[in-house]
Formats: structure tokens, C-alpha cells, sequence
């Protein structure tokens, strides 16, 4: 895979995923734009602070080779408009759900509910894109790991390094680090502690 991650997620995107879409969820194509913009970031920068701890790694590791059994690119051909709302994908929304929460856990709903503000679209719809863009991360990952036949400290190597593509793509006005509750982006060094700090934690 010689493309970035991010930018081979967002190639999963196209104008007719947007057009369907749209139609399904009864949201604007420009929303759902706003929406998948939002939520690849957040889920990619989730992935990153998971490759700070082994037992994540193997846990990201694990879900992205279960997610090229999925068939994300036939689940995503098979997404059709007829009348129903969400049911006629409902098949699709249910594993991109699964894949969703099994990996934001447990920050799945306060990451819904940015992507919803963020993006003025409903939450029921944040959830819908939250769960694809998981699912196309997840399946990216794995076909990854495929191709090259990575274990999980190569899989983190891969993964760290796909920090400085993934900065400049997220938004400033994107609520990341109350949606993950995080204390700083995996790309910053955390604060040193000063001296005195440290000789108090020390006696």
C-alpha cells in the first residue's frame, strides 16, 4: 500500500457513496461530507493512541484482519436507495457498527455525538458514518498487515508513521480530544514535569 492510510480511507468515499448515502439518511451530500472528514481523523488518531500499548496494538490488530473478511467494498457496492431508510443496509450498518464500537470503545457515543455537531447531521446518521469510516480504516489495516505480513510491532511502526499525514488533515475546529479524551494529540510530546514535580513524586 503506497498511498497514506488516511488518503486510502478516503478513496473508499466516493460522489456515489455521498449520493446514496444522502438519500438513505435524508442528510445533505455536503453534510456527509463534513461528517466523514470528521470522523476518519478521529478514528485514525484513536488508532494511534492505541499503539502506545501492546494489549491495544493486538486488539486493532485483530479487528483489522477480521474486517478483510468483511467484504467492506461488496457491502459497500450492495448499498442501494429503495424506501426503507437504513434497512435496505441495514446488513452494512450492523458491521460497521460492530467494527465501530469494538474499537472506540468506550468512547464510541461521545465520538458519534462530535462527528453529529460537528457536521449538523442527526446522530443516528453520525453513527451510520462513523461505523463505514471504521469499517474502511479496519479493512485498510488488514490488507495492510496482508500484504506485508505484519505482526503487531510492525503493524505500530506502520501505524506511528502515518502520524504527519494525519495532522494537517484534522480539522481545528474538530472537538478531538474531548471526543477521546485525550490529553494531547499522539504526535505531541506529553508536558515534562518539572523538577520539583518529580522530587515531590519521588519522597
Amino acid at each position: 500500500m503506497s498511498a497514506t492510510l488516511i488518503d486510502t480511507v478516503r478513496s473508499a468515499f466516493t460522489a456515489e457513496t455521498f449520493s446514496k448515502a444522502a438519500v438513505l439518511l435524508g442528510e445533505s451530500e455536503d453534510n456527509l461530507q463534513r461528517a466523514v472528514h470528521a470522523a476518519i481523523p478521529l478514528v485514525l488518531i484513536d488508532i494511534l493512541r492505541k499503539t502506545h500499548y501492546p494489549e491495544s496494538t493486538t486488539r486493532v490488530w485483530e479487528l483489522s484482519r477480521k474486517a478483510t473478511t468483511g467484504d467492506f467494498f461488496g457491502e459497500m457496492h450492495e448499498l442501494n436507495v429503495n424506501p426503507g431508510g437504513l434497512v435496505p443496509g441495514s446488513h452494512l450498518y450492523q458491521k460497521g457498527m460492530d467494527y465501530a464500537r469494538a474499537l472506540l470503545n468506550p468512547r464510541f457515543d461521545p465520538v458519534v455525538a462530535e462527528v453529529s455537531r460537528y457536521a449538523g447531521i442527526s446522530l443516528p446518521s453520525a453513527g451510520f458514518i462513523t461505523g463505514l469510516v471504521s469499517f474502511a480504516t479496519l479493512d485498510a489495516i488488514g490488507r495492510h498487515i496482508s500484504m506485508h505480513n505484519a505482526d503487531r510491532g510492525a503493524l505500530s511502526l506502520w501505524l506511528k508513521a502515518q502520524a504527519e499525514s494525519i495532522r494537517p488533515a484534522t480539522p481545528t475546529d474538530l472537538g478531538v480530544r474531548t471526543a477521546l479524551a485525550l490529553r494531547h494529540y499522539p504526535w505531541d510530546a506529553p508536558p515534562k514535569r518539572s523538577r520539583h514535580t518529580a522530587l515531590y513524586v519521588i519522597l
